[in-house]
């Protein structure tokens, strides 16, 4: 025929239905408390310096480890620490919060999040809620038209693109010019950029 993906009874009948529900219910739950959350418009994706702060005599973070290879840094570790020092962090999200360096830590106002913070602080101006906008599509393919997944897809890519451009790496080898959140203008245009 068509080809594409098709799910037979035999697909959905392995499906265990009380599972399925209750995380239905959760991501349902989710994405009703980012809606009617209000947008937190100053965290400018220190999420990602956060993860490769080292202040002098700090073990290398391990987000700095294993992308050495991948995306060298277009700022020193100097400028990083500055701005996580400086600055502070605003990160609401579990997810980001867990690859934090150790050190890094202390400089955010929502320090120690667990999964349940995460009802209280979605937020929708959040890149990293944004790309679990795919995840959470993924999850529940078959129930949701495919118009709807493409679109998680779409809002899912431009969230990273921003999440890469304010991070501390040199993305120009992929075509993605930096916004510079370790300066005013660059913290005004990631703002203008998250919603």
């Amino acid at each position: 025929g068509g080809g594409g993906l098709v799910y037979s009874a035999r697909h959905l009948a392995a499906v265990d239905a009380g599972q399925f529900a209750k995380t239905f219910g959760w991501y349902r739950s989710i994405l009703q408390v980012t809606e009617e959350n209000q947008p937190v418009l100053n965290c400018f994706g220190l999420h990602e310096w956060a993860m490769v702060y080292r202040p002098a005599g700090a073990e290398v973070p391990a987000s700095l480890e294993y992308q050495k290879d991948v995306l060298p840094l277009r700022v020193s570790q100097d400028e990083i620490n500055e701005a996580v020092e400086r600055t502070g962090i605003q990160c609401t999200h579990v997810d980001a919060i867990r690859f934090f360096a150790p050190s890094a830590t202390p400089f955010n106002v929502h320090a120690g999040l667990e999964r349940e913070d995460q009802m209280r602080l979605e937020n929708p101006a959040c890149v990293h809620a944004s790309m679990d906008l795919l995840k959470i599509a993924m999850k529940i393919v078959p129930f949701i038209p495919s118009n709807l997944l493409a679109d998680a897809l779409e809002v899912s890519l431009a969230a990273r693109r921003l999440d890469v451009a304010a991070s501390p790496y040199d993305a120009s080898a992929f075509h993605l010019a930096p916004v510079k959140i370790e300066t005013a203008e660059g913290r005004i245009e990631y703002r203008d950029q998250q919603l």
